[in-house]
C-alpha cells in the first residue's frame, strides 16, 4: 500500500481551505458530500498540480482512477497525484480514507484540459495568488 497523504504543505492546505470555503467550486453532481474537498478531486488535483509548477517544474504525475475498471455498474472517475511512490490527494479528508482506494487500478494520463488549468481550476489559482 503507498503512502498516502493529504495535506503536504501550506499551499495544499491553502487549497483544501478555499475548496471548503468556496463548496461551488465542485460540480453539481457532488454537492452531497457534507465535506467539500470530497467532491473536488479534480479541481484540487489540477491546481496544486499548477501550483507546484505545472508539467514543466512539478515532480508530479497525474493519475486518473476510473471507477468503472473497479465496479461493474459503476461510472465515474477520480483524480489525485503522485510523487514517485507517495499518492498525493487533496480531495481526502485524511490519509485513512483512502485505505480502501484501488491505487494500482488508476492510469497515469493529462488532465482533461491538458496542461492548460481549466476555468474552474484558474478561479481557485487566481483567487489564492498561485499563478504567475
Amino acid at each position: 500500500m503507498p503512502d498516502v497523504v493529504v495535506e503536504p504543505d501550506p499551499t495544499a492546505q491553502r487549497l483544501r481551505e478555499y475548496v471548503r470555503n468556496n463548496p461551488d467550486i465542485r460540480k453539481d453532481e457532488y454537492d452531497h458530500y457534507d465535506d467539500p474537498i470530497e467532491g473536488a478531486c479534480y479541481v484540487l488535483a489540477e491546481a496544486y498540480f499548477h501550483a507546484m509548477g505545472g508539467d514543466t517544474d512539478s515532480d508530479l504525475d497525474v493519475y486518473r482512477l476510473d471507477w468503472g475498471d473497479v465496479y461493474d455498474d459503476a461510472g465515474g472517475a477520480h483524480w489525485f497525484l503522485r510523487r514517485d511512490d507517495t499518492i498525493v490527494d487533496l480531495s481526502l479528508p485524511t490519509p485513512a480514507h483512502g485505505d480502501d482506494v484501488p491505487w494500482d487500478v488508476a492510469q497515469h494520463r493529462a488532465f482533461i484540459t491538458g496542461y492548460t488549468p481549466s476555468n474552474r481550476t484558474q478561479r481557485v489559482l487566481t483567487a489564492l495568488e498561485l499563478t504567475d
